[in-house]
């Protein structure tokens, strides 16, 4: 991908390549605070366009005051450099295709609240003046909170520039609007078409204009044949109205989100299961036709179109008809024998692999959800609650306390680099069933690895608890630093001069020392994600983070009352001081 995972761009630390696509490389990054981002290195052609660079300056301005739930934020940008790149939010879920695939079409009522969710987030977009321009299922993330637009206006911005002085067009077929492969420019009406497409998608788990060849897709979308059957009549008449050819004629956003909701309250029996319902009161339509011929899509013979079939672009020349209507054969087989290579490629503009599902659970039966689409969130309580356990046991048994952080560690690293490795097989490879079993048989080899790469961290915690025990131990064993006197009638303590709970609170702040050494120490960041993946799986959710920080804080107040209550210090496995007075 041409950028190695640790290398650092911007400020930004590459984790993994994502995937590749018409604007550049995508990388998984992480930031300065450690929050996990997509990093897209944009081609290089860019910087020496001076006309593209500013376009694209300003669209990324304009998308950076976008402030919506439903938008995948642009976190920040650096377009005047030689080494240009985006920065955008990872957004956490799964594609709307992936989702279709692992679950099937969307129920009424989530077909509804998507229509809404994605309508107030394109208005949002629009009120920035900024298109999306490619409104595809791969572009629409379903979340916890819903839907969420990505990769909007971005990738199409830094293609415009170079395409258009060609008389291109940049979409997906099947979604992109029929005035664009008339030659129209990209406008909002445009972008309502593609998200009424994507929603006839999502409302019957196939693609709204039927399977390629490429010539009958672009021909249903330039007749206005889209398929919907099997939907309720009411859904189906308000996303052909959404979907007619001539823009004067398509239904508004909020009559078509309105109607889905009118269908999702009280759903009427579907239409036929071999063609589309027409209007509720209306006879069906018929079936959608499937023509295999040459068709024209544009009287202008010097326009080109840049589509392919879902899920990937591709150079297709709109000028299929001459004078008579038809391109000869010998024609029409050698259209694309001159287009460059890099606009054939079947991945350009496409980097959707930037929040694909790599690893869903629906999919493989993973517990912990999603490894794919972005490291899962912080656990700051839990991990904190942990430590506390762990310091907490320190006081009395540190030999014991500082040997589970240690096991701790590697065990999150392990998982760490297991999910990592996974990752990186799914971005190369794409998805398949046996990457989880691959991980499962393959962690020994992890836990191998995780063990020899703890090392520095765990050298740098040991150094930190013998610089600390041994200096506190000195001064304080031989009465240079006194922290509190014994108590009338306690005895001398364990310390010369101090209280018996002087021992216990250095012990303790030593772990807590140790902790902080091996948590943020050299090559321990896998450790975190790991870790994060650990409790995410076994304690998902807030109930399951809830659950977990109640017990490690019970069971530090419990160490603690021990402690109070006169527990004696057990080296054990270490060899302890060699004398205590």
């Amino acid at each position: 991908m041409g950028v190695a995972p640790g290398a650092e761009i911007g400020g930004y630390r590459v984790l993994a390549p994502l995937g590749q696509g018409g604007m550049g490389a995508v990388y998984r990054a992480v930031d300065g605070d450690g929050v996990v981002v997509a990093l897209k290195v944009l081609h290089p052609h860019l910087g020496g366009d001076p006309q593209a660079r500013a376009r694209l300056t300003r669209e990324v301005a304009n998308l950076q005051r976008v402030r919506h739930p439903g938008v995948a934020r642009v976190l920040d940008a650096e377009i005047d450099s030689t080494e240009a790149f985006l920065v955008t939010e990872l957004v956490a879920g799964q594609d709307l295709a992936a989702r279709v695939r692992a679950s099937g079409a969307l129920t009424p009522v989530a077909l509804a609240d998507l229509a809404t969710d994605l309508a107030a987030a394109l208005s949002a977009v629009h009120a920035a003046d900024v298109l999306h321009r490619d409104l595809t299922p791969g572009n629409v993330m379903v979340t916890d909170h819903g839907g969420v637009l990505i990769d909007f206006g971005i990738a199409l911005a830094v293609e415009d520039v170079r395409v258009t002085s060609t008389g291109l067009v940049a979409g997906t077929p099947g979604y992109l609007a029929p005035e664009l492969l008339a030659g129209a420019e990209p406008d909002q009406a445009s972008d309502w078409w593609g998200w009424a497409a994507v929603l006839a998608f999502a409302a019957t788990g196939r693609p709204p204009f039927g399977n390629p060849p490429m010539a009958a897709v672009l021909a249903r979308v330039h007749t206005g044949q889209v398929d919907l059957a099997g939907t309720d009549p009411r859904t189906a008449h308000a996303l052909q109205v959404a979907l007619a050819v001539e823009p004067g004629h398509r239904g508004t956003p909020q009559e078509v989100v309105e109607a889905l909701r009118r269908a999702a309250a009280a759903p009427m029996p579907p239409g036929p299961p071999n063609g589309p319902p027409g209007p509720p009161n209306g006879p069906p339509g018929p079936p959608p036709a499937a023509p295999t011929g040459p068709i024209a899509l544009s009287a202008d013979s010097s326009r080109t179109v840049l589509v392919g079939s879902d899920g990937s672009t591709r150079l297709l020349p709109t000028d299929l008809a001459g004078p008579g209507g038809a391109a000869p054969a010998a024609d029409r087989a050698g259209l694309l024998d001159d287009a460059p290579d890099d606009l054939l490629d079947d991945d350009l503009l496409d980097d959707d692999l930037l929040d694909d599902d790599l690893l869903d659970d629906e999919d493989s039966g993973a517990p912990g959800g999603d490894l794919g689409a972005g490291e899962p969130p912080r656990r700051a309580g839990t991990v904190l609650a942990v430590a506390a356990l762990l310091v907490a046991l320190g006081a009395a048994w540190p030999g014991v306390a500082l040997l589970a952080a240690v096991v701790l560690l590697v065990l999150a690293r392990s998982v760490g680099l297991d999910v990592a490795a996974v990752q990186a097989r799914r971005s190369r490879r794409g998805a398949g069933r046996a990457d989880v079993a691959r991980g499962v048989v393959g962690w020994p080899w992890y836990l191998a690895r995780a063990a020899l790469g703890s090392l520095p961290a765990v050298l740098v915690a040991a150094s930190v608890v013998v610089v600390f025990g041994g200096v506190g131990w000195w001064l304080l064993d031989t009465g240079r630093l006194v922290v509190a006197a014994p108590a009338p009638g306690g005895g001398a303590g364990t310390l010369s001069g101090n209280a018996p709970w002087v021992l216990h609170a250095v012990l303790a702040v030593a772990v807590l020392l140790a902790l902080l050494a091996a948590w943020f120490g050299p090559m321990s960041r896998t450790s975190r994600v790991g870790a994060r993946w650990v409790l995410g799986t076994l304690a998902p959710g807030r109930g399951g983070a809830a659950a977990v920080t109640l017990l490690a804080l019970g069971g530090a107040a419990v160490l603690v009352v021990l402690v109070l209550l006169g527990q004696e210090v057990t080296w054990w496995p270490l060899p302890g001081p060699p004398d205590l007075r």
